[in-house]
C-alpha cells in the first residue's frame, strides 16, 4: 500500500514537471484564452485591425529641430547607472548596480531592438512595426541633476505636434519616472490613427544568457482587472502562431520579464483600458497599455506619468514602489516562506563555505538529521510490512477472484499488527516542501544564478550538461541521482518480488526523465537525500546484525 502511495506522489510530480518542461516551452507557451475578453489579430503586423482601416495615417511628416546627430548623457544614482540616447529618445545602457548586472542585451537572438525605449505609439501597427519617432534624432530639451528631457517636433496630419519624453533618475529609490507630453501646436484638431495613445516599456530586457534554455524565459506581462498576466509566444503545442494578443479591462501595469529581473511601468493617477502584447515568433516580447485618445484639439496637451520599476524579483522592492506590482514577483504564496527560509539559511551557510553547491550538501545533511525520527520511524515500519509479505501473499492466493475481501483482510493484517502502510511515504512527503521550495530559488533567485559546484557543475540554477549530441543535452547528476534512487530502493526494500520488483525498475526510470534538465543543484539535493538514506540504512542493517547476534 505504501509503494501505491509513493507512487502516486510521483507521478503527481512527474506530471506537474513533465506538463512545465515539454508544453511551457521557452517563447512557446500555450494561452489562456477568455472569449469575451481576447481577440487574436493573424499575421498583425501585415494586415492591421480593421478599426484603424477608416481613420488618417500616423505621422506623415517629421523634423527635429537642432539634432542632426547621435548624443548620449550619462546617468548615475545609487540603484543604476544608465546611458541615455537622443536616437529614438532610449536607454542604450542600463546597469543594475547592487549586482554589477547590465539589463539591456543587445543581441538577443530575437528581432528585439536592444534598447530601453519607452515608446509612444499612435496605433497597433506602429507598435507592431515601429514608428516614425523610434529612430529619429530627438532634440535635448533639457539635461539637469538626474533629469533628461527630449523633445521631438512632427507633423501629424498636417499639424505641428510636439512630443516630449522626460526620464527622471532619484537618488536612492527602486525607481525612476517617464513622462510623456503631447502638444497640439497647430489651430485645428487632431484625429489618432487607433484612436488610442499605446505606452510599452520595452521588447527584452536582460540579463544576457543562453535564452534557448528552458528557464532562461522571458515574457511580456501586465496587470488586467487585479489579476497578473504574461504573454507567451505563439506556437506552442496548443496555441497558433503568428498572434497578437488583445484583452480589455482595467490595466494597472505593463511590463517585461526575464528570469530574474522586471521591467514595469506602472501609471500615476491613472490606469489603461486595454493591452496589445506581441506574442508573434521571433518578435520581442513587448506588451502595450491602451490610453483612448480619440481626438486631440488645438491647442491641448496629453500628459502622463510613470513610475518605473527595473530590479529583482523581490516583493519587498517592489512593494516600496507599489502594491499592484507585488504580483510581478511570480512566487507562489504557499511556497514562498519556505522559499525565503531555504534562501537565508544557503546564503547563511554559504557564508562558512563559500561555495553553493557545498551549502546545498550541508543544508541536506542539516534536513535528514531533523527528519531523522520520522526516517527511522518509517525503517521500522517497512521492516514490519517486510515481514508480513509472507501472509500478505496467500491472501492475495485465496482471494484473488474477491478484491473487496481482499482488501479488508490486508487492512485487518496491518491493524492487527500495528502497522501503517503509509507511513513509508511520510519522509518523502515532508521533503516535498523543500523540495519544491528549492525549485523556486533555484529558478527565480539570482543569489543562485551562476553558482558553480565542482568540476563541469559550472552553474547551479541550470542541467550540469557536459555536451550536446544533436541538440540533446547530455547530463550527468540525472544518472547518478537514478543510480542512487535504485540503490535506495533496493537497500530499502529488500529482495523485492512481484509488483515491487517491477516498481523498484519503473521508479527510477520515472526519476531519470522527471530530473533530466532540472537545475543541477535540485538534482544534487535528491542525490544528497537518497545517499544519506543509504547511509542511515546501512546503520540500521549493521545495528540489527549486532542485535540478533546477542
Amino acid at each position: 500500500m505504501e509503494k501505491r502511495t509513493l507512487l502516486a506522489v510521483v507521478l503527481a510530480l512527474g506530471v506537474w514537471l513533465l506538463w512545465s518542461y515539454f508544453f511551457v516551452r521557452p517563447h512557446e507557451q500555450s494561452q489562456e484564452q477568455a472569449p469575451e475578453q481576447l481577440e487574436r489579430v493573424e499575421q498583425a503586423a501585415e494586415t492591421p485591425p480593421t478599426r484603424e482601416a477608416a481613420r488618417p495615417a500616423a505621422l506623415t511628416a517629421i523634423s527635429v529641430k537642432g539634432a542632426f546627430r547621435e548624443e548620449t548623457v550619462s546617468i548615475a544614482t545609487g540603484k543604476y547607472t544608465a546611458v541615455l540616447s537622443n536616437r529614438g529618445a532610449v536607454i542604450k545602457s542600463f546597469k543594475y548596480n547592487a549586482r554589477g548586472t547590465e539589463l539591456v542585451v543587445e543581441n538577443s537572438g530575437f528581432e528585439a531592438k536592444g534598447v530601453f525605449d519607452f515608446p509612444l505609439h499612435l496605433s497597433e501597427n506602429e507598435f507592431l512595426q515601429g514608428g516614425a519617432l523610434d529612430e529619429a534624432m530627438w532634440g535635448l530639451g533639457g539635461v539637469t541633476d538626474g533629469e533628461v528631457r527630449f523633445v521631438a517636433a512632427v507633423t501629424l496630419q498636417g499639424v505641428p505636434v510636439r512630443v516630449e519624453k522626460t526620464y527622471r533618475f532619484l537618488k536612492d529609490a527602486d525607481y525612476f519616472t517617464v513622462s510623456f507630453r503631447i502638444q497640439n501646436a497647430g489651430n485645428r484638431s487632431v484625429v489618432l490613427p487607433g484612436g488610442a495613445v499605446i505606452f510599452s516599456a520595452s521588447d527584452f530586457l536582460g540579463p544576457a544568457m543562453d535564452f534557448d534554455n528552458t528557464y532562461n524565459q522571458v515574457h511580456g506581462i501586465y496587470s488586467v482587472n487585479g489579476s497578473f498576466e504574461k504573454s507567451s509566444k505563439g506556437g506552442g503545442f496548443f496555441s497558433k502562431a503568428g498572434i497578437v494578443k488583445k484583452e480589455n479591462g482595467v490595466i494597472q501595469w505593463v511590463g517585461m520579464m526575464s528570469r530574474y529581473f522586471l521591467l514595469i511601468m506602472i501609471p500615476e493617477d491613472f490606469t489603461g483600458t486595454g493591452v496589445i502584447s506581441d506574442n508573434r515568433p521571433g518578435a520581442g516580447f513587448r506588451a502595450g497599455m491602451y490610453l483612448p485618445l480619440d481626438e486631440l484639439k488645438a491647442g491641448d496637451t496629453l500628459s502622463r506619468n510613470f513610475k518605473v520599476y527595473a530590479g529583482e524579483k523581490n516583493k519587498e522592492k517592489l512593494r516600496a514602489v507599489s502594491e499592484s506590482v507585488i504580483d510581478a514577483a511570480d512566487v507562489s504564496k504557499w511556497i514562498e516562506p519556505i522559499r525565503d527560509f531555504l534562501l537565508w539559511a544557503l546564503l547563511k551557510i554559504n557564508i562558512l563555505f563559500g561555495n553553493f553547491g557545498w551549502s546545498l550538501v550541508v543544508f541536506s545533511i542539516i534536513t535528514k538529521v531533523i527528519l531523522l525520527p520520522l526516517t527511522q520511524k518509517s525503517t521500522e515500519s517497512m521492516k514490519k510490512l517486510q515481514a508480513l509479505n509472507p501472509q500478505i501473499t496467500e491472501l492475495r492466493e485465496k482471494y484473488k477472484e474477491k478484491p473487496e475481501i481482499l482488501n479488508k483482510k490486508i487492512m485487518d493484517l496491518y491493524k492487527k499488527n500495528k502497522v501503517n502502510p503509509a507511513s513509508g511515504c511520510l519522509p518523502l512527503l515532508l521533503q516535498m516542501p523543500f523540495f519544491f521550495a528549492l525549485y523556486s530559488a533555484l529558478i527565480n533567485a539570482i543569489d543562485l544564478w551562476q553558482a558553480p559546484f565542482v568540476l563541469w557543475i559550472r552553474d547551479l540554477s541550470l542541467p550540469d550538461t557536459i555536451f550536446k549530441i544533436s541538440g540533446f543535452n547530455v547530463n550527468v547528476l540525472p544518472i547518478i541521482m537514478t543510480g542512487t534512487t535504485y540503490l535506495q530502493q533496493r537497500m530499502t526494500t529488500g529482495e523485492a518480488v512481484g509488483q515491487q520488483q517491477k516498481m523498484l525498475m519503473f521508479m527510477p526510470l520515472i526519476f531519470i526523465v522527471i530530473f533530466w534538465n532540472m537545475p543541477s543543484g535540485l538534482v544534487l539535493y535528491w542525490i544528497m537525500q537518497n545517499a544519506l538514506q543509504m547511509l542511515h540504512q546501512i546503520y540500521i542493517n549493521r545495528r540489527g546484525k549486532i542485535k540478533n547476534a546477542e
